[in-house]
């Protein structure tokens, strides 16, 4: 998998390391032993000058290796927002009837203004790949580019949803969900109000409905989030992140050539005009967004899908991608990946 340079590099600099700090002990004791029979035969100061010039250089090179170790594994994984759960985590406890066979109903989560409930069936949609779940009305890019990257790359990960005795059972790994049969729609047009489907099936909201209710509801899963923290609850393997300011440029290409689910986050462009238009010279939003990571083709260029469905983005140089994103998330399938 695409860390596995980076923990090879942690590993030999950490026995470097334990090697340093051998050959540093051997070279004081050598260093003490014989400024003590200079001292003595001369009538010179001992050797407490000399010992501490080789303990100030050991420290520096032991920091100097440490500080290195601590940069290569923030390159594969972060310490999630304030308040979320670390995505290598289980969740701590039952949400929404929690992990029982038959949980109770749900409360219905929250909407956004303008937003009703109505009765809508589950309905599987015909296929299912990268572009089978598209972003609605609200900002939760984080939770629709995972799950098209799921789908891409291992829709045998997705969430199962089933239909019976009035209710939608969705469950993903350590949780079911029992929701209401009953979906937001527009209160004008009655049309889905998120994310849905291109075929109109409503799996994708019903799992959508669930991450809200996860969430806390559609307004707060509407003020974005973590794609790793989606991945997560999607799959319930392990995810990390990679920073790309930070990352060799064969991580990068080895991540997103790689059968991972991953989604790219853009960083914003507020403050940075140029940027800004250079986003959208190339078919990006000139805003922070979530794109699902699909490969790249023949010239190394990173080939993103948009969750909304359309826009999708110009093949993107690696020096472009760098500059224009800040990190990809992404998960395990397999622990022999």
């Amino acid at each position: 998998m695409a860390d596995r340079p980076v923990r090879a590099a942690v590993e030999a600099l950490t026995s470097l390391r334990a090697a340093a700090v051998a050959e540093f002990g051997a070279l004081r004791a050598a260093t003490v032993g014989r400024a003590a029979r200079v001292a003595g035969g001369s009538g010179l100061p001992g050797a407490d000058g000399v010992v501490a010039a080789v303990d100030d250089a050991a420290g520096r090179t032991l920091h100097a290796v440490d500080a290195e170790v601590r940069r290569l594994r923030e390159l594969v994984r972060d310490s999630p927002l304030a308040g979320r759960r670390p995505p290598l985590l289980a969740p701590s406890g039952p949400v929404a009837g929690g992990s029982s066979s038959v949980p109770g109903l749900t409360a219905e989560p929250p909407l956004t203004a303008g937003v009703e409930y109505a009765a809508r069936p589950l309905t599987l949609p015909a296929d299912v790949d990268v572009g089978f779940a598209r972003q609605g009305g609200i900002s939760d890019c984080h939770l629709v580019a995972a799950l098209g990257a799921v789908a891409g790359r291992a829709p045998g990960l997705l969430p199962v949803a089933t239909a019976g005795d009035g209710a939608v059972l969705v469950d993903v790994p350590g949780r079911r969900y029992r929701l209401r049969a009953t979906l937001p729609v527009d209160g004008g047009s009655g049309r889905l109000a998120y994310a849905h489907g291109p075929d109109d099936a409503t799996l994708v909201p019903y799992v959508e409905k669930a991450f809200a209710v996860y969430a806390g509801g559609y307004p707060v899963l509407g003020e974005g989030g973590l794609p790793v923290e989606a991945l997560y609850w999607l799959t319930g393997r392990p995810c990390w992140l990679l920073r790309l300011p930070r990352a060799p440029d064969e991580a990068v290409l080895a991540l997103v050539a790689s059968p991972q689910p991953a989604v790219a986050c853009s960083r914003p462009f507020d403050d940075d005009p140029a940027d800004a238009a250079l986003a959208v010279r190339y078919g990006l939003a000139p805003v922070g967004h979530a794109y699902t990571v699909c490969g790249s083709d023949d010239d190394g260029r990173v080939l993103l899908h948009n969750p909304w469905g359309l826009r999708h983005p110009d093949p993107l140089p690696l020096d472009l991608f760098r500059r224009l994103f800040t990190r990809i998330d992404w998960c395990e399938t397999d622990d022999d990946d």
